[in-house]
């Protein structure tokens, strides 16, 4: 019996101008002094940027930090220190990290209000066959050119910022901001 591959949402982020050269892999916020904040950047995060057939929507999506191992320590991620504002869905920033009292992660749900518009038709979150079980869906996986007009519902808009504290430590920090997501 040969295996089956299974689509999975294929997750990327962009550069607001969006060109084909324009795909991120590293955010570097540069030297930021304590009680300052960086300067705001801002990112386009795709599920299937230009995919020629569908994937798996991207449910419950949220973005999140964690420490450069991928665990829930250190001032930056303890400390809240990275704030993110979603335009879809917000007007100010909010802290996203590890709350080590209550144990468990802040993060941010990323979702689109945006439809796709594809050779198959027009789709939307949360209306039709994008309306699902386990919750509610935060960017589609439908086929779409990557164009910022026709495939609104495949990427979401995100500014992030580093507001250091003054009591902050001086040297260089590593993290990682990631998305977390279900699919079925």
């Amino acid at each position: 019996m040969a295996d089956v591959k299974v689509p999975v949402p294929l997750a990327s982020w962009y550069k607001p101008t969006n060109g084909d050269e324009d795909q991120l892999t590293r955010w570097d916020i540069g030297v930021v002094d304590a009680s300052q904040a960086s300067e705001i950047d801002t990112f386009l995060i795709f599920n299937n940027r230009k995919g020629l057939e569908d994937v798996p929507d991207m449910q419950n999506a949220a973005i999140m930090t964690k420490d450069s191992n991928g665990g829930n320590t250190g001032e930056l991620v303890e400390g809240q220190w990275i704030e993110v504002r979603v335009d879809e869905i917000d007007t100010g920033f909010n802290k996203i990290g590890w709350d080590s009292i209550e144990n468990v992660a802040v993060s941010r749900p990323i979702k689109t209000t945006g439809s796709t518009t594809n050779v198959d038709g027009t789709f939307t979150p949360n209306v039709g066959s994008h309306t699902t079980t386990s919750g509610e869906v935060s960017l589609l996986g439908v086929k779409n050119d990557g164009d910022l007009i026709n495939a609104k519902g495949n990427y979401v808009k995100v500014q992030l910022l580093c507001r250091i504290p003054g009591n902050a430590s001086a040297g260089l920090i590593n993290f990682r901001t990631r998305i977390t997501y279900q699919y079925v």
